[in-house]
């Protein structure tokens, strides 16, 4: 490129007042750039001739010494290295996918070899016109801007582009006098040390376009889409109008200033040679048409934006003790920082699996397509044995378009939502801690109203219809019996349920309410997972991680993750759980999850369908997935999934069963289709202690109304039978039980109470003739105590020859077989022998 020769042609001369106005602030500042030099340059000339007048040479000599270092930096010491902008940090996949670069700002350094004299010549024409002749100041251009801008003319720049470079790395932009004398005594040393074409480079990849766009590349992609060698002369002038005030300039506006700012610098280069005058007519013809903002285009931003929010906010990575100092090992040194050196540069490697990630989506996206009105889902994936995130995927594309179906959050980590019965493994883990075994046996009648000493008594209902009855720990977790977990959460104490789930792994702060263990509290799937993982473990807590290793510009590994476990849960307690819930994919809620390997998991649904989840795993992993709506919880009814595929279907309500669970296995079944099929590791010594099955002793229920009974010995784990009797009482009042109260009796046995049906007691008189009179007693004395009819017997004797009658019962009145009541005598006559 040829250098220009021509004088600077101020942008705008000939624009009308209202544009005058609005740049008013805009010439505030560059008033004050211009006056700032000629005033130190005065200030200093003048004080020197006047030191000479009146101090003499050699006295004012050293005075003036005194004002050079107060006023005049030693640029001769100072490092005036430029900012290495390539040292961007990357982070990458476990496969070594490159899931994009951490930077605050979209720049994509290109080298001066590389970049159009159409592009230069357009940033020179209008920013430095001078910048191939002067050496680092332009008093020219510093006595025209002043002059224009005390004249209120169009808004002209006075700092070269080397006072720029100048600013943005090494003085700052303080609006004093003595900055700006720095500055241009700087800059003049910056061309002494670097040539023209290294300043212009890096003035051309770091410069402020507007709308996150460093540097020209990233802002002909930002505007146009194009690459650097696709603009036209308009669109090379236009992307250098930002530049001044990105936010007065903006060429999405749709206004004249950014028109007419880009038709001034088209004259320009005109004026200055790089374009001939036919071709600058025809390029200021065109109008400004700028393409639509495109959000981030990385292949998984959600996993480089837990990459980046994990190392910013974590000292563990020895990247600094201070978010500062962090930001600055990850971003390096921001521009405008003339504090700061090093940083950037870093190669971030993640545990994601790029492949299973992306099939995730897939997977999410075919059965809720984005941009429609139904709901989404997320899945979340962990290594059992490391820990480490596997898969951390929405079915929402990363954007802000809201209507397109984008969200600038993660479900997978960040969207945490109630659980439902996903929560129940940890009550239960809380009751066998306490002693209360898996063959313990609960009252599973429903609804139910529970009084767990808050002021309004808790009503807990199951998702079925109404079976009496009674049914084991285990069983109601892998059926997912509400009313029995309601019963376990007031039995344990709702903040041990808290404790077991932040043991294992949820780290979301959860409150210790009775609910709790019905999914009352939100979290999120990628914690769900890895708590499941613990009972994959046998109560071997594995921490969750991200981050695998850091490594620095120069390939040095900084850091690199140590797997952390703790024994959380007694191995053979943790076995017991893991093989409940293998029974639930088995014969229980979660049966269409099954892949016909071990396995194990647990549905959730929580309250009207507003959450659907399914948690469970393998030996080796275990996947959480979570559907519903991302901005709000709304029933999910009539529910079209997979509309595009051929096996669409309608899901009246929305269980865990219905469509978490097929897209567990869906997505579980790709997962697989390479890994061995292993086993878990077999059941510890001790484990049969959580299947026992307790003694209980038999309520007092004598007295009762029948229903309170039958409530009474449900809720002592025994089933009920109910026997009617005649009995004075009244009718539907228990007179006896089988068990007496208080014998100890197991769990599970069937309990009788018998109930009065209202009729007064009556029996019929057994055929006792024959019989001894001993025996008689005892026939009579057992009738009077199991009929609870209260009535008596007389023995009469009449005498005999024959000696083998002696003793035997002759006759009854009134006779066997006929009804007695209460207090009615009943004759009996014996023989006796008489020689």
């Amino acid at each position: 490129m040829e250098p220009a020769t021509h004088s600077f042609t101020p942008l705008g001369r000939g624009m009308d007042i209202s544009i005058h106005e609005a740049e008013h602030a805009e010439q505030k500042g560059r008033r004050l750039t211009a006056a700032a030099i000629l005033a130190a340059i005065t200030v200093v000339g003048s004080t020197w001739l006047a030191l000479i007048t009146f101090l003499g040479a050699n006295s004012a000599h050293g005075t003036i010494e005194d004002l050079r270092a107060q006023w005049i930096p030693d640029v001769g010491s100072m490092v005036l290295d430029l900012p290495d902008l390539s040292r961007l940090s990357s982070v990458y996949t476990a496969d070594g996918v490159l899931l994009g670069q951490l930077t605050e700002r979209n720049s994509q350094p290109t080298l001066f070899d590389d970049i159009p004299n159409l592009v230069i010549g357009a940033v020179l024409s209008a920013e430095d016109e001078d910048f191939m002749e002067h050496a680092g100041i332009d008093f020219q251009a510093i006595v025209r801007a002043l002059v224009g801008d005390l004249r209120g003319g169009p808004q002209q720049g006075g700092s070269t582009i080397t006072q720029q470079v100048v600013k943005q790395n090494f003085v700052g932009s303080e609006p004093t006098l003595q900055r700006k004398v720095a500055e241009a005594t700087i800059a003049i040393e910056l061309e002494r040390r670097f040539s023209k074409e290294q300043i212009l480079e890096y003035y051309l990849n770091s410069i402020y376009f507007g709308s996150n766009a460093y540097g020209v590349t990233a802002a002909a992609q930002e505007y146009f889409g194009k690459s650097l060698g696709q603009l036209t002369i308009a669109e090379a002038a236009a992307i250098t109008i930002p530049i001044r005030n990105p936010s007065l300039y903006n060429l999405r506006n749709d206004s004249a200033i950014p028109l007419r700012a880009r038709n001034a610098v088209i004259d320009n280069m005109v004026e200055e040679g790089y374009i001939t005058s036919a071709e600058g007519e025809a390029a200021k013809a065109e109008p400004i048409r700028t393409v639509v903002h495109v959000e981030s285009t990385d292949p998984a931003p959600q996993v480089l934006i837990a990459a980046r929010d994990s190392i910013l906010n974590d000292a563990r990575f020895g990247l600094g003790a201070s978010y500062l100092q962090r930001k600055r090992a990850v971003f390096g040194c921001p521009a405008d920082d003339t504090e700061c050196a090093g940083g950037g540069g870093l190669k971030i490697y993640t545990t994601v699996d790029f492949h299973l990630q992306a099939e995730a989506r897939r997977v999410l996206q075919e059965w809720f397509p984005p941009g429609t009105d139904l709901p989404t889902g997320a899945i979340a994936m962990v290594d059992n044995r490391t820990g480490a995130t596997l898969v951390m995927a929405s079915g929402l594309d990363f954007g802000t378009d809201l209507e397109a179906g984008q969200r600038q959050y993660d479900l997978a980590t960040k969207g945490r939502r109630n659980p439902g019965s996903a929560f129940k493994p940890f009550g239960a883990v809380a009751a066998l801690e306490q002693g209360i075994p898996l063959n313990s046996y609960w009252d599973m009648t429903t609804p139910q109203t529970l009084d767990y000493g808050g002021i309004e008594p808790w009503k807990c209902a199951n998702a079925g219809t109404n079976q009496p009855g009674i049914r084991t720990l285990e069983a109601a977790l892998y059926l997912s019996t509400n009313t029995v977990f309601c019963q376990v959460s007031i039995a344990v104490g709702p903040e041990n349920i808290v404790d077991v789930a932040h043991r294992m792994g949820i780290r979301s702060p959860l409150g210790a309410v009775p609910a709790i263990v019905l999914g009352a509290q939100a979290v999120s799937p990628l914690e769900m997972a890895s708590a499941f993982s613990t009972i994959a473990n046998q109560g071997l807590r594995v921490d969750n991680y991200l981050i695998e290793r850091i490594e620095d510009a120069d390939g040095n590994v900084i850091y690199q993750h140590q797997v952390a476990a703790t024994q959380v849960l007694e191995p053979a307690l943790g076995a017991a759980i893991l093989n409940t819930l293998e029974k639930a994919v088995a014969i229980g809620t979660g049966r269409n999850a099954r892949i016909d390997r071990p396995q194990f998991g647990k549905t959730g649904t929580h309250e009207s369908y507003r959450d659907a989840w399914f948690v469970g795993g393998i030996p080796q992993v275990t996947t959480s997935v979570w559907v519903g709506y991302p901005d709000a919880q709304r029933e999910m009814r009539s529910v079209v999934v997979k509309p595009e595929r051929e096996d669409r279907e309608t899901i009246d309500r929305m269980f865990g069963s219905s469509a978490p669970a097929p897209i567990w296995r869906e997505f579980m079944l790709i997962v697989v289709a390479d890994m061995a099929v292993e086993d878990f590791a077999p059941d510890p010594s001790g484990i049969e202690v959580y299947y026992t099955t307790p003694r209980v002793a038999m309520p007092d229920v004598i007295g009762l109304r029948i229903d309170d009974a039958e409530d009474e010995v449900l809720q002592a784990g025994l089933e009920v039978e109910v026997e009617l009797v005649n009995a004075e009482e009244p009718a539907g009042r228990v007179v006896g039980s089988d068990p007496l109260p208080g014998e100890r009796i197991r769990q599970g046995t069937t309990a009788v109470i018998e109930v009065s049906n209202g009729l007064s007691p009556m029996v019929q008189v057994p055929n006792l003739i024959g019989s001894t009179q001993t025996a008689a007693t005892q026939a009579l004395a057992q009738l009077r105590d199991s009929s609870n009819v209260n009535f008596s017997w007389v023995f009469e004797e009449v005498t005999t020859g024959v000696p083998d009658n002696d003793g035997l019962v002759q006759a009854m009145v009134p006779g066997p077989g006929t009804v007695i009541d209460e207090d009615d005598v009943i004759v009996v006559t014996v023989w006796r022998y008489s020689p």
